[in-house]
């Protein structure tokens, strides 16, 4: 029976970023991915009067509410920065393009906002447009992080991360003295500034290449520096991630950290230093990779975890005594919780095996009403979801899961079928993990959308968690330290096998694919492991890990904060067969299957040099490929068209090669 489910219906699915309140809990705001870029959405808290912005240029790249009324700045990738107004519906534009500007954060008092233009920081007054800018170290070319600026509570002086010595530091700025008054000099990575209510400055510091981090806290009066949470491990390197959260008295911190092993809650006195865990188990108290958790007021937080679950995500509460409660059990995954301004409500973003990603919001003691402020398009499509099967296989002795999407199960194919060709999609990272049902971030989002369309079309597919993903405890994210390309690329092997010992599955007929350290999965495997697959197709992969680590710390992360060296066992010149094993352009020569690329040249996660590096090295050997390049896409395709154009040509190959 033939399926009604386009090609177009996959690509019509819209995939929120985690919700904002205004300032007078009135409104959520999020951006909305659609065709070929970012939407504002606006709503009420029930969903009853919403908004969609999106701009006549371009596309919307951030989104910031002022702290003093319910108005918010959209800028755009053409550079255009708007005032929008949801009561009215109304945007007024505040500067034109084309700078190169980002990073938008307002006062404390609503007046003016700070921001980079060319890498320099500037404040500019919203009611004038009086512009200053600050003859301070630049931006620098390093990945942002969640906050690039913070001010503190008299809106006086300005904390922002800026570049020196080869690393991310931080100072602060008078902002009407033009001075900078402090800053670090450090050989540390220094990034996330905030302020307490002491008036020091707190920041995120990582070092000696991965092995430690820090939280600090600096008076910029006088130096003085006070070490509130450290984590350390100098043989495999530190796995926690996430800016730490400041209370909204500003005594107190809380981040996740695994210090027990497990990633839980732990709560900093800033004045005593003391540090305090308040949950406990054999889970992982975290909603996403880089996930924190919220202060719903001074002695409640708010975060994400499965210990309902591994591969689910729900919503939890706990007090500053340890007291835990469920806020949100529904089935699937539930993320970003972020609690209105009063408490009274509490936003999140949903997904399950029947949804794709959507904006939730909760009343708190008021029946437990939920409202759905986006809906999932998914529920609209003419053909019945087919529901994941959690699975288990053992590989280099351990146990991996994984989802299994089963074609049986839909309404094109018999429920006997035989012979059906499989694919094993590989999610990137390493440190993410696959879901039961679709996945909080549109990259992996899209890959699972799609694998419903093939699951219609007869396909069997299946999403592996292998070692060095989130969800499992620190020593599993840290299983490939030392080892990489190894055990995980194992992992990733034994799920090929997996599905070819299923009786319906033709054993002849299974290929990989995925994206990012997906796709470097897929040409390490192909070439470690060439009687597995029987195809593999690559989106945006690391060929060679030396010329990514010596581009990536030059452009997207420093190299204090790079683990590169602690996954490779040392440097390439203290162990240059390690790094030549777990390089898939060594093993290219043993490829006996065909393989399909696609790489954006605007990629600032992986260089498309790595394409080059492909394309060059399997012409050289003879060996049958292809190539797509795609002129300034990034590493997850912005444009509906590319998407289009790589996902009919993935449906094609799978056609003809399996």
């Amino acid at each position: 029976m033939p399926s009604n489910l386009t090609l177009s219906d996959v690509l019509d699915v819209e995939y929120p970023a985690p919700p904002s309140w205004s300032c007078d809990g009135e409104f959520l705001a999020v951006t909305l991915y659609e065709d070929d870029g970012k939407a504002l959405f606006v709503s009420d808290r029930t969903g009853e009067r919403t908004w969609r912005f999106s701009p006549e240029n371009g596309f919307v790249t951030e989104i910031s509410w002022s702290p003093t009324a319910a108005e918010l700045l959209v800028a755009t990738d053409e550079g255009d920065l708007f005032l929008a107004d949801p009561n009215g519906q109304t945007t007024s534009r505040l500067i034109a393009g084309p700078d190169d500007r980002e990073a938008y954060t307002w006062s404390n008092d609503g007046s003016r906002f700070a921001f980079y233009r060319d890498g320099r920081p500037v404040v500019r007054d919203v009611a004038t447009g009086s512009e200053r800018t600050y003859d301070a170290p630049e931006r620098g070319p390093f990945l942002a992080e969640s906050r690039m600026f913070a001010w503190s509570d008299g809106d006086t002086h300005l904390a922002y991360r800026f570049v020196d010595d080869e690393t991310t530091q931080v100072g602060v700025i008078n902002v009407e003295a033009d001075e900078l008054v402090w800053r670090t000099r450090d050989t540390m990575a220094s990034q996330n500034p905030t302020w307490l209510a002491d008036g020091r400055v707190v920041f995120d510091q990582r070092g000696e290449g991965g092995r430690v981090r820090r939280i600090v806290a600096v008076d910029p009066e006088d130096g003085e520096e006070t070490i509130l949470a450290r984590e350390i491990d100098r043989e495999r390197g530190v796995v926690s991630q996430g800016a730490p959260e400041v209370s909204p008295d500003g005594t107190r911190i809380a981040l996740a950290l695994p210090l027990d092993g497990w990633d839980h809650i732990h709560v900093v006195d800033t004045e005593t230093g003391e540090r305090t865990q308040l949950t406990e188990g054999t889970f992982e108290d975290k909603g996403v990779a880089d996930g924190t958790p919220q202060w719903i007021d001074d002695e409640t937080l708010v975060f994400s975890s499965n210990r309902n679950d591994f591969g689910e995500r729900h919503i939890f509460s706990v007090t500053l005594s340890g007291e835990t409660e469920p806020l949100v059990e529904a089935a699937g995954t539930n993320v970003y919780p972020r609690p209105s301004p009063s408490g009274d409500g509490l936003a999140y973003l949903h997904a399950d095996a029947q949804r794709s990603p959507e904006i939730r919001v909760d009343t708190v003691d008021v029946g437990d009403e939920t409202h759905r402020l986006t809906q999932s398009a998914v529920e609209s499509w003419p053909v019945p979801l087919v529901e994941p099967e959690r699975i288990e296989f053992e590989s280099a002795g351990r146990c991996i899961d994984g989802y299994l999407l089963d074609p049986r199960k839909s309404n094109t194919v018999a429920d006997d079928a035989t012979d059906l060709p499989a694919v094993v999609c590989v999610h990137g990272g390493p440190m993410r993990q696959m879901r039961d049902g679709w996945h909080p971030s549109r990259s992996y989002s899209l890959f699972y959308t799609f694998h419903q369309y093939l699951a219609e079309k007869g396909y069997v597919g299946l999403f592996v968690n292998y070692r060095g993903g989130i969800g499992y405890g620190r020593e599993f994210r840290q299983a490939i330290a030392g080892v990489r390309g190894a055990d995980e690329i194992e992992d990733v092997a034994r799920a090929g096998e997996f599905l070819k010992g299923l009786d319906y599955v033709d054993a002849d007929s299974v290929a990989v694919w995925g994206l990012s350290y997906g796709g470097y999965a897929t040409l390490q495997v192909l070439g470690t492991h060439p009687d597995v697959f029987a195809l593999g197709i690559n989106l945006a992969g690391l060929a060679d890990l030396e010329l990514y680590r010596d581009w990536a710390e030059e452009t997207k992360y420093p190299r204090a904060a790079s683990a590169e060296v602690l996954r490779m066992g040392g440097e390439p010149w203290e162990v240059p067969d390690r790094w030549a094993e777990a390089s898939p352009a060594t093993h290219m020569d043993n490829y006996e299957v065909p393989l399909y690329n696609f790489h954006g040249t605007g990629d600032r996660y992986v260089n498309f040099e790595q394409l080059d590096l492909v394309v060059e090295s399997l012409t050289d050997l003879g060996k049958e490929f292809d190539a797509d390049y795609y002129p300034d896409e990034n590493h997850v395709f912005s444009k509906r068209a590319t998407w289009e154009r790589t996902l009919k040509k993935v449906e094609r190959v799978l056609e003809t090669e399996l």
